[in-house]
């Protein structure tokens, strides 16, 4: 539930934008009074558990985790024991996560709690959303994680940081502390864990949803500017509109393919370069042969909405997969409790991440291939054999020695390769750990890093493609005759919007800087709410 800026964790109907808006948009959180009650009933009935069938053994509350689930914990112990678990389990390593990143964990963790099932104290529970709401956030780091008996390490971290070990660290305002110092300054105190808190902690898939959630967001602006960028280059060289016909496109029905052919014809819509008359004229020093009707483009252009198409149903996909993962009890072991008072504790494992694992290997994969296409474009664009007239690698004058953008197609080349590499599926590299009572692991969480890696190598990727298209107009636009030069409606707008920030050049320039400005443009998603309308 949402009120204005304050957001209710119930457990059922939190969605990926609510997360962002309070993990990075200045969004409260709380729970509605009934979720607290559920969860101080919860608690109440382990409690009573604990000491009235002391017998029964409970994974991870009077018996150890992993392979020592046969160790037996006794109630003088359980305190002490959840600090041990906790400082055992700090194993990171790597790169510390965006702080964005690592609340939305935090949210996810609660919205999980919020489900009653986990009989974590709500004193524990009120601690995290004041961190929240505080803005204390978590240090943790990205290694670590298998993805499968929750995201342990990571959530350890937090864990920590909970309990305000000095070893643990936490933003504050911005500045890294450690824990105590952190506390100390947002006026807030950590706690000690009661019997089951540690595990309840650690145990679930939200370090990967936390980078999945942030992965949606990325990957649906990005896949927007790709269409943009697509046209764009399709306008550079004249091209062939056919292939985004919808007698074409809808008599293959997929969803994603006839929504970017959509785009594509709305973008370019009453564009006159796009036409045949544009084709047949001969630019300068163009090729002979190629100056005529065109008939079909190559696969980079004329794929687009059949390529371009499946990155939306896996993004689709991997959204629908995380919305249901933020709303679930993924914790291990779970308790009921009906309304005669009737506790029960069942060990499964919906902590285990191999839903996620999966989608994000299939997102993975369609974001990479959408980089590989981009940048087929961009090569195309620079070589004078397949450009149409444009010149050779869109130099001003190589006379005199320019290059022109030759090397920008090598850093999105390099790009477009490493993500080949991280798009090797990760769901499917189980390594058995915990004396093989864990022996089938999800490596979610190193998917999930890789997904995050790939959206930044093809936010680069489809940046280059803007810059090399942006230039091949700005020198052919003359080119054409006034009755001719006309772009798209919503290409017009991004080519007037670029070349305000990219003026035409007369020599090569230091490029690194203006890769760096178009990559903030496709990241930023300016250039998308320019014409946001032609690509609902």
């Amino acid at each position: 539930m949402n009120d204005h800026k304050l957001i209710y964790l119930n457990g059922n109907d939190l969605t990926i934008e609510d997360v962002i808006n309070i993990s990075e948009n200045g969004y409260k959180v709380d729970f509605p009074q009934e979720i607290k009650k559920d969860i101080k009933k919860t608690r109440k009935g382990l409690e009573k558990q604990l000491i009235e069938h002391p017998e029964i053994q409970i994974y991870g509350t009077n018996v150890g985790c992993g392979d020592l689930k046969d160790t037996v914990i006794t109630p003088e112990a359980f305190e002490t024991y959840q600090t041990k678990y906790i400082k055992a389990h700090n194993c990171g390593t790597g790169d510390p996560l965006p702080i964005e990143v690592s609340r939305a964990i935090v949210v996810i963790r609660l919205n999980s709690f919020a489900k009653g099932l986990s009989a974590v104290r709500m004193e524990t529970c009120q601690l995290m959303i004041d961190m929240l709401n505080a803005g204390l956030s978590p240090w943790v780091l990205e290694e670590g994680s298998v993805g499968a008996s929750g995201d342990l390490i990571p959530l350890a971290m937090i864990g920590a940081v909970l309990i305000g070990l000095p070893e643990a660290k936490a933003y504050y305002k911005g500045e890294l502390l450690n824990a105590p110092e952190a506390f100390k300054r947002a006026g807030l105190k950590p706690t000690k864990l009661g019997a089951k808190e540690a595990m309840g902690l650690t145990n679930g898939s939200n370090f990967i949803s936390a980078l999945a959630v942030y992965a949606i967001r990325d990957a649906e602006n990005l896949l927007k500017n790709a269409s943009i960028s697509a046209s764009l280059s399709l306008e550079a060289i004249r091209g062939e509109k056919n292939a985004f016909s919808e007698l074409i496109n809808n008599n293959r029905p997929h969803k994603g393919q006839m929504l970017i052919a959509g785009h594509i014809r709305n973008l370019i819509n009453n564009s006159k370069r796009t036409t045949e008359e544009a084709q047949k004229v001969a630019y300068p020093n163009q090729i002979p042969e190629t100056v005529k009707e065109r008939v079909q483009d190559r696969y980079s252009f004329r794929a687009v909405p059949q390529v371009h198409g499946p990155v939306f149903e896996a993004l689709e996909k991997l959204r629908d997969v995380v919305t249901i993962e933020i709303n679930s009890a993924t914790d291990n072991p779970l308790f009921f409790v009906d309304e005669s008072g009737y506790f029960q504790a069942k060990s499964g494992a919906n902590f285990h991440g191999q839903p996620l694992a999966t989608v994000i290997d299939y997102a993975k994969l369609s974001l990479t291939s959408l980089g590989l296409i981009t940048d087929k474009r961009t090569f195309s664009l620079l070589d004078k054999y397949l450009n149409y007239g444009l010149p050779a690698d869109l130099a001003v004058d190589h006379n005199s020695g320019d290059t022109g953008l030759m090397l920008t197609q090598y850093a999105g080349a390099a790009r477009a390769a490493e993500s080949r590499v991280l798009s090797t599926p990760a769901s499917v590299t189980s390594v058995s750990t915990s004396a093989n009572q864990e022996d089938f692991v999800s490596m979610g969480s190193i998917g999930a890093v890789h997904l995050k890696k790939v959206i930044y190598n093809t936010q680069i990727i489809v940046g280059i493609e803007f810059l090399c298209a942006l230039r091949a107009l700005q020198m052919s636009y003359d080119n054409l005759p006034e009755n001719l030069r006309a772009l798209g409606e919503g290409t017009d707008k991004v080519y007037k919007f670029l070349c305000e920030k990219f003026p035409a050049v007369s020599e090569d320039q230091y490029m690194r800087l203006d890769i760096e400005k178009a990559v903030g443009f496709v990241k930023s998603g300016e250039l998308v709410d320019l014409v946001g309308d032609l690509l609902k």
